[in-house]
C-alpha cells in the first residue's frame, strides 16, 4: 500500500497537491476501515481533477464528487463503505455539507461576491463553502455541516443589510437558471487551442497566445500547452474572456473536422 501511495503522489505538482492527494487516500480508507461515509472538504475544479486521476490510477470505487445539486461547481470528493452502492442512498442527515438560506431584508439584491466576502468576514476557510446561489430577495448556501449552526448564530448582516439564516433540505434549493450562448462549430481537431477560438470568437493563434502567456484554464488548472487534447465536459476559461463548457463532440464534417457543441456562459 505504501508503495502504491508513492506512485500516486506522483502526480502531485506542488507540495500542496501532494497533501491533498494523501487526504483523498486517506478518506477512502477511513470509509473503509470505519464502514462509514468519509468526505473531503469542498473543492475547486482544479482539485475535483487531480482527484479523480488519483482515484482512477488507484482504482478505486465507492466514490463521488458531490455538490448538493447536478451542477454545483465547487464538490466534496465522497468516499462510501461497501454496504452503500451510490451517494443517493445516504439520508440528508449523513451528508457531509448542509443547504442554508439566507435571506435579506430592505436591500438591492446582492452578488456572489457580497455574500463571499460576508461569510469570510466570520473567519470562514475557503474550503468549507459551497456553491453560493444568489436570489432576488439573498441567497442559498451550500456548506459543511460542522460549521452550519455557527453561521446560523452568526451571521446577521451582508454588507449593511439585516440577514437571517435557517436551515433547508436539498431539495429546497432555488439554482438560478444558467444563462448559455449555444455555439456549434467544427474544428480541426480537439487541440485547446482551436477549442478555446471557437469558444470565444478569436483566432487560433490569439487563442494560443492566451495559453502561452497563462491566462487559459481547463477545469480550474492554468493550461500552457495549446495542442493538449480536450475532452468533453471540459471546463474552460480565458481570463477577461469569460467562461465555457465544451458540451458535446462527435461526428465530422465533410471536410473531416470535429463537429462541436459549446455552452458559453453569459
Amino acid at each position: 500500500m505504501a508503495a502504491k501511495r508513492e506512485e500516486l503522489l506522483k502526480l502531485a505538482q506542488s507540495p500542496e497537491d501532494r497533501t491533498l492527494l494523501s487526504q483523498f487516500l486517506d478518506k477512502q480508507r477511513q470509509a473503509e476501515r470505519y464502514v462509514r461515509p468519509a468526505s473531503t472538504a469542498f473543492l475547486d475544479l482544479r482539485q475535483q481533477t487531480l482527484c479523480r486521476q488519483a482515484m482512477q490510477a488507484a482504482g478505486v470505487g465507492g466514490w463521488s464528487l458531490e455538490g448538493g445539486f447536478a451542477q454545483a461547481e465547487r464538490r466534496v470528493a465522497l468516499f462510501l463503505p461497501d454496504y452503500i452502492q451510490e451517494a443517493g442512498q445516504l439520508p440528508e442527515e449523513d451528508w457531509p455539507f448542509r443547504a442554508l438560506r439566507l435571506e435579506i431584508r430592505g436591500q438591492k439584491p446582492l452578488t456572489h461576491r457580497d455574500y463571499l466576502g460576508s461569510l469570510m468576514g466570520l473567519g470562514l476557510r475557503r474550503e468549507t463553502i459551497g456553491d453560493i446561489l444568489p436570489g432576488s430577495q439573498g441567497a442559498d448556501l451550500l456548506v459543511m455541516a460542522e460549521i452550519a449552526p455557527y453561521i446560523q448564530q452568526n451571521l446577521t448582516q451582508v454588507g449593511s443589510a439585516p440577514a437571517s439564516v435557517q436551515l433547508i433540505s436539498l431539495s429546497e434549493l432555488e439554482i438560478p437558471e444558467a444563462k448559455i450562448k449555444i455555439i456549434r462549430d467544427t474544428v480541426p481537431s480537439l487541440r485547446l487551442d482551436a477549442v478555446l477560438a471557437a469558444a470565444f470568437s478569436m483566432s487560433r493563434g490569439d487563442a494560443a497566445e492566451a495559453v502561452r502567456r497563462g491566462l487559459a484554464q481547463v477545469d480550474g488548472a492554468q493550461a500552457l500547452k495549446g495542442d493538449r487534447p480536450v475532452a468533453q465536459g471540459a471546463r474552460l476559461s480565458i481570463r477577461g474572456k469569460g467562461k465555457a463548457v465544451l458540451a458535446e463532440t462527435g461526428g465530422f464534417s465533410k471536410k473531416g473536422r470535429v463537429n462541436i457543441e459549446i455552452h458559453k456562459l453569459l
